[in-house]
């Protein structure tokens, strides 16, 4: 089952979606990445149609969050024929909190993925098919009621949630995402058009779970997460998160939650969204494609413990009102984010409306050698400032290491 969410406004379409099933059955029938599939469906029908709208198909920009950005990097980044080809679905992205690379996107035949959808078969009723024929995998899974399919979604979804090991991702092979979106970077198989990338400052903070103690629990989390890290992998993430356990001082300790929460929490915003982030916009912005890149470092009612966490941008994006069901600093996201990004969809460039009193946004450009690509960094009070994209550098290093990147199925 597909489920596709979409709001149209003019010229921009955010994308989010869920629903992909992984499994050789699918892949041997052309079936995979349907939700994919079916975003660049409306890609088409929008060029075929907005100008029936009051829209311009070559103004069009796709803009998603999370899971939405993941997929509009897929996009993005699926440029395989870098020197001629059909012209995009569309003339700009805008990424929130995701990226090709954020999340790890196996085959169809990852262990993982297979155990997964045994269990849906069985609780959707088609567990006595699952060794027949995929006609007749396929022939059951149609005839189950919608209820049945929703419940067993919810369900392996539950299962999954603690563990971060969530069902029904793209699938790397299948249409859209033939290859690696690592590969795609290396490559530079992306389009050549303006882009912004945003990320929170305490993305994972949202989800890791607040009961990990001892260094062993660390290790073995993110190992059952990513089971391709080798003995030397796990070593490495020792020295660059260093274990809290006894210590007076250090970047992860006195955490509110359990011993290893701040650490764990900072490993896994730098491995699911942070770094990848902050590669989406290397790569683009060393092909000299216009790339601003963001952290928004604005709270939105979230305890402190939890930092600035995955969603607290959400509400500010469309300058949602203060009070019951808004937003915290309502002035940061009418005066600033909302007015940013609608210079970018209207006029393709965030500073194009000459709006006085904020900063200015500059291009992302990084020289290495210490020296940074700038960002905006967006907090309240007037704090809002042009900073270097220098936060976990190193950690970020190692994540985008080209050689790792087989290993994190990215």
């Amino acid at each position: 089952m597909v489920i596709l969410f979409c709001t149209i406004k003019p010229n921009v379409i955010q994308v989010n979606s869920w629903g992909f099933l992984p499994s050789p059955v699918f892949e041997r029938q052309g079936l995979l990445n349907l939700g994919l599939r079916d975003q660049e469906t409306l890609f088409k029908f929008v060029q075929k149609y907005i100008s029936a709208f009051g829209g311009d198909a070559s103004r069009v920009t796709i803009g998603g969050r999370s899971a939405g950005a993941h997929s509009v990097g897929i996009h993005l980044f699926h440029n395989y024929n870098t020197t001629e080809g059909a012209a995009p679905l569309f003339s700009q992205a805008l990424l929130q909190s995701g990226s090709v690379t954020a999340r790890a996107f196996p085959n169809a035949s990852y262990p993982l993925y297979q155990e997964q959808f045994s269990r849906y078969l069985g609780l959707t009723g088609c567990s006595a098919v699952a060794n027949s024929t995929d006609t007749e995998i396929l022939g059951c899974l149609r005839s189950v009621p919608a209820a049945a399919i929703q419940n067993a979604s919810a369900l392996i979804w539950r299962a999954s949630e603690y563990a971060i090991t969530w069902p029904f991702q793209p699938t790397r092979g299948g249409p859209l995402l033939e290859q690696a979106g690592s590969t795609s970077g290396v490559n530079g198989q992306f389009y050549r058009i303006p882009t912004i990338t945003t990320n929170v400052p305490d993305e994972a903070k949202y989800y890791s779970p607040g009961d990990i103690e001892t260094n062993d629990e660390f290790l073995a989390f993110m190992k059952n997460l990513i089971p391709g890290l080798t003995p030397e992998d796990l070593s490495d993430l020792e020295e660059l998160y260093p274990d809290p356990t006894g210590l007076d001082s250090g970047p992860y300790v006195h955490s509110s939650n359990s011993t290893q929460y701040n650490r764990l929490s900072a490993a896994l915003t730098d491995y699911m969204y942070v770094c990848a982030g902050q590669e989406t916009a290397l790569r683009m912005s060393a092909a000299d494609v216009p790339v601003h890149k963001m952290v928004f470092a604005t709270n939105n009612t979230f305890p402190t413990w939890k930092g600035i966490p995955h969603t607290a941008d959400t509400k500010y994006t469309w300058a949602e009102p203060a009070g019951a069901g808004g937003v915290q600093y309502p002035e940061v996201g009418k005066e600033l984010l909302n007015a940013y990004f609608s210079d970018f969809v209207a006029l393709g460039d965030p500073n194009a409306g000459n709006r006085t009193g904020v900063p200015y946004w500059p291009l992302y450009a990084d020289e290495g050698e210490g020296r940074p690509g700038l960002q905006l960094r967006m907090e309240p009070f007037g704090n809002t400032r042009v900073e270097g994209d220098g936060i976990r550098r190193k950690q970020c290093e190692w994540w985008r290491d080209e050689s790792k990147a087989a290993r994190l199925e990215k």
